[in-house]
């Protein structure tokens, strides 16, 4: 019998085992209500899943909770960091699985029954339980956006597309019989896209795939985006000749379904998060100060402080790649595009580079003047980047502002009092077909923030609020009203 649902589910995608707030936040919310976990083989390589495995057991054998109250989700398909590399030398040694997706030197894919296999096998003992309640197809429309730039034919692509999603459902099916799972899904970003798109996924094609196994078969859930901006599975009718939206289809035929980015919209712009920002003020005469001061310590480093003679050519070359920050700053600080492709940029390119600026510093250089010298440099370089977060988080308020303000035009007074995540998700829930919004509750207090939602009663102008919102703010975005 399949289970309910709490309204609001945790979301995996950036949980870590060993990161104390997750597994904090996820103890929180399985123990005030929330009831369903969304992860994937390949959310922090693996480690979502064990984090997933130990909150469970743990709260399992304190008697907090039943493993049959809980409803576990996971994905498989994506081929990412060491399981790349092994796969890379299996190709070397002929041993690679079949119908493999080469999307690029960093990402592979693949949903073919012997990956499949392969992968359970890891998350069986990543997740250490009996079962898994559903089992999802991660994205398999890797494999149209990868054959869209080749010379393909488009209706052979389409027929190879969904021959490869049946023989992965025909082995889904088998786990159902066995036991291992109870029932199987598509998770797909490009369900709610038009359905002349390259990459569109039918719903309705994958529906008549899985009766033409079985009349009783166990394909029961998808998964898709759906938030303010992204708005498609409410307003794109692409199933049944255009005549139903994704969303009233998979109601129509009694499928659950799962929303993801609720808070984390990718739009033409960048990634865009529904919530509030808190601000500090932002002087451009300062932060214009603080960028050629960088510079110039940059400069006096390369110049005067540390030649290549005393620090080998190697080193140098080394040391000289990464003082650049000032200069990047100073060519780009307007052309971010918002704090979450700002905060991206930190996590992906700045903190590295001072993480080796520090070991340098350690190391490599001995001369107590210019240690103090680089140490200084570092110092200001954390004072750039945090002048520079200024500026975008208060561009982003202003943009939450916008966004509230839109909302509060339609949504009943009593609720103008909760916080914009607060609302996106009250919305999202409160949508014709939506059994569940997947919230990614990184750290105890947002875990606080979404819990109130679950007492909340649902609205019933979801669909216009989305649909009025997301109109809005395209307009505003191409009068550049709001970033």
């Amino acid at each position: 019998m399949v289970k309910s649902f709490s309204k609001i589910g945790f979301g995996c995608y950036r949980i870590n085992t060993g990161a104390e707030q997750h597994y904090d936040s996820l103890r929180k919310a399985l123990l005030s209500g929330v009831n369903l976990i969304d992860t994937s083989s390949n959310y922090s390589m693996g480690g979502s899943e064990s984090l997933v495995g130990n909150v469970l057991n743990e709260l399992i054998s304190e008697n907090k909770i039943k493993r049959e109250d809980i409803t576990l989700v996971t994905k498989g398909g994506y081929i990412q960091g060491i399981l790349l590399n092994e796969l890379k030398k299996l190709k070397d040694e002929g041993k690679i699985f079949e119908d493999v997706v080469e999307e690029s030197d960093r990402l592979w894919h693949c949903i073919s029954p012997g990956f499949l296999e392969d992968q359970l096998r890891r998350q069986f003992e990543r997740l250490n339980t009996p079962y898994i309640d559903y089992y999802l197809l991660h994205n398999p429309e890797y494999f149209l956006e990868n054959a869209a730039g080749s010379s393909a034919d488009k209706y052979k692509t389409f027929e190879i597309y969904y021959d490869r999603i049946k023989k992965a459902f025909r082995y889904l099916e088998k786990q159902c019989d066995e036991g291992r799972i109870k029932y199987y899904g598509v998770s797909s970003n490009t369900f709610p896209a038009y359905s002349d798109d390259p990459s569109f996924t039918s719903l309705e094609k994958i529906y008549e795939i899985a009766n033409s196994i079985s009349e009783n078969n166990r394909f029961k859930m998808i998964q898709l985006p759906l938030n303010l901006f992204e708005a498609g599975a409410v307003r794109n009718k692409n199933q049944e000749n255009k005549t139903k939206t994704v969303l009233e289809y998979a109601d129509e035929k009694g499928l659950k379904v799962l929303i993801n980015r609720p808070l984390n919209a990718i739009t033409s712009k960048g990634l865009v998060r529904l919530a509030e920002f808190k601000t500090e003020a932002f002087e451009e005469k300062d932060f214009i100060k603080q960028i050629k001061l960088v510079k110039l310590l940059e400069e006096d480093m390369l110049g005067e402080k540390l030649t290549a003679d005393e620090l080998g050519e190697d080193d140098f070359k080394k040391l000289k790649n990464n003082l650049i920050t000032g200069r990047q700053i100073e060519e780009n600080w307007k052309f971010f595009g918002s704090i979450e492709h700002f905060n991206d940029l930190i996590r992906q390119l700045f903190a590295p580079r001072i993480n080796m600026l520090l070991d340098f510093l350690q190391k490599k250089i001995n001369d107590d003047g210019a240690k103090d010298f680089l140490n200084n440099y570092i110092q200001n370089v954390y004072l750039l980047l945090k002048l520079t977060g200024n500026y975008y988080k208060l561009r982003a308020d202003k943009r939450s502002r916008f966004i509230n303000k839109l909302i509060n035009e339609k949504l009943s007074a009593e609720y103008h009092s909760l916080t914009l995540s607060q609302k996106a998700i009250l919305i999202l829930i409160s949508v014709k077909g939506v059994d569940c919004v997947l919230a990614g509750m990184t750290k105890p207090e947002y875990a606080d923030d979404l819990i109130i939602v679950l007492s909340l009663n649902k609205i019933d102008n979801a669909e216009e609020i989305i649909s009025y919102v997301s109109t809005e703010i395209e307009s505003a975005d191409n009068k550049t009203e709001i970033s």
